[in-house]
């Protein structure tokens, strides 16, 4: 699943363009009433001021919007790296303490950890591999008990897993 199959992406994407899309049409009804003034000037009144008297409410919402669109847009960014920054699998993490063994700067970091797979990608894996019938019944069951013996994962899951494929069958 790509960077706009999450829900939390989508809806920002939607947000940003919604907002760029209004600050368009406040920035062009904004420009109409400024023009609209020039034709039915107030008698004595400076040009500037009968411009930005008309023009005002239109400035005033358009930085709001731009404001939200700026967050908007970093919210995105920051989503997006997120999800996107560190690849988790094994042959990463066993490439990462190969290097960490030859180097203690790299030993201190700790990119083996974060590269490494966690226990919920490995059952996810597990259940992938079962649904395309790579592996059979009894060693899905085997290796989610394994997973399951790990100390790190949760067994709320593992029975949810089972109970799912139970009702699959």
């Amino acid at each position: 699943m790509g960077l706009l199959g999450d829900t939390k992406v989508k809806a920002l994407v939607a947000g940003l363009v919604l907002s760029v899309v209004l600050l368009v049409v406040i920035a062009a009804f904004g420009l109409l009433a400024a023009l609209s003034a020039l034709g039915d000037p107030a008698g004595g009144a400076p040009l500037l001021f009968v411009l930005l008297d008309a023009a005002a409410p239109y400035i005033v919402a358009g930085l709001l919007d731009a404001l939200v669109a700026g967050v908007l847009a970093v919210a995105l960014a920051v989503t997006a790296v997120r999800r996107a920054s560190l690849p988790r699998n094994d042959r990463l993490a066993r490439l990462a303490e190969t290097v960490e063994r030859a180097s203690p700067k790299a030993r201190s970091v700790g990119l083996s950890d974060r590269v490494a797979p966690t226990t919920e990608d490995r059952i996810d894996d597990l259940k992938q591999r079962y649904v395309e019938g790579d592996i059979g019944e009894l060693e899905y069951e085997r290796r989610l008990q394994e997973l399951m013996d790990d100390e790190s994962v949760d067994a709320d899951r593992v029975r949810r897993e089972r109970i799912d494929r139970e009702f699959e069958l």
